[in-house]
């Protein structure tokens, strides 16, 4: 199949082939500040496990028999699976059966794009502006089905051991072959659920700041800071007018609003961390229609 025919549809994969970063909750602030710019946007939810569809309150819809792989594997029209949230965004709920869709997608030709032509793409034809994809937290069928769609990943990674040794797997193992074959951009790499300031080696900051050392052009601008004001922080005989709070905050309004199974904006719309959701949703506007 020549790479010719691939090019990116309209959208983003938050994806780390790890749980508990925080993909979800980043997957849905992008989806609604996209759908705040007045854009058809489908929150496609790809976890096995429906952390998306039940937190949202969806139980029944991840439970139904209808589900994502009549459309994925079977060709049935995917607009029929959509579920009208209230706050704008078109849910493309997950399910049950994901499971054992996984183990179909093994036995099935051209396996890895049928998320492309059978739900993603038909849902861009009938009118439909982006799709945003909460990526599964493993490697598999599914989580490279979600990256060849939409051909862009934003990855979040959180202050904790083996972040950045993780981001590198994923880009050796997963990120790579696709990028060389098909074609996939990096739109970031998030610092998420940034607690502490800069000014002390924590975790918080050993993350943030090797980030911007040796992934500094995918570093998004709320995240930025200039290895030189690292260097200035660790000098006792040198002053900078402001310690850099970069990355996506922890704030309690976030995870509460998440629990509750609603954006940020809906919870809390004077919340600090709003800009960079919009942020991000930003350099998912612009690269799919560079």
């Amino acid at each position: 199949m020549s790479t010719d025919e691939f090019e990116g549809l309209p959208g983003a994969v938050v994806s780390l082939l790890k749980g508990g970063v925080g993909k979800s909750t980043i997957a849905l602030n992008i989806a609604d500040r996209l759908a705040a710019r007045d854009h058809e946007t489908v929150l496609l939810d790809l976890d096995k496990d429906g952390h998306m569809t039940t937190q949202l309150g969806y139980d029944d819809a991840y439970d139904r028999d209808a589900n994502l792989g009549d459309a994925l594997i079977d060709g049935e029209d995917p607009e029929d699976l959509l579920i009208e949230t209230d706050f704008g965004v078109h849910l493309l709920p997950s399910s049950n059966e994901l499971e054992n869709v996984e183990t179909r997608l093994k036995d099935e030709r051209f396996a890895d794009v049928k998320l492309r032509r059978n739900v993603v793409d038909p849902l861009i034809q009938n009118g439909y502006d982006y799709v945003i994809i909460d990526a599964a937290g493993g490697r598999g069928k599914l989580s490279d089905n979600a990256l060849i769609a939409v051909q862009r990943v934003i990855v979040p990674l959180i202050p904790r051991a083996g972040s950045i040794n993780g981001l590198n797997k994923m880009i050796e193992r997963q990120i790579s072959p696709i990028r060389q074959n098909i074609g996939l951009d990096i739109l970031a790499v998030t610092p998420n659920m940034i607690r502490e300031t800069m000014g002390q080696h924590n975790e918080h900051r050993t993350l943030v700041e090797n980030l911007n050392r040796e992934f500094g052009s995918f570093v998004p601008g709320y995240a930025r800071v200039d290895p030189e004001i690292f260097d200035a922080l660790d000098d006792p005989g040198r002053t900078i007018d402001s310690i850099p709070k970069p990355g996506i905050r922890e704030r309690t309004a976030i995870s509460r609003a998440f629990k509750q199974g609603m954006p940020i904006s809906e919870f809390d719309e004077d919340c600090d961390q709003i800009p960079n959701f919009d942020h991000l949703a930003d350099l998912v506007e612009e690269h799919s229609h560079a």
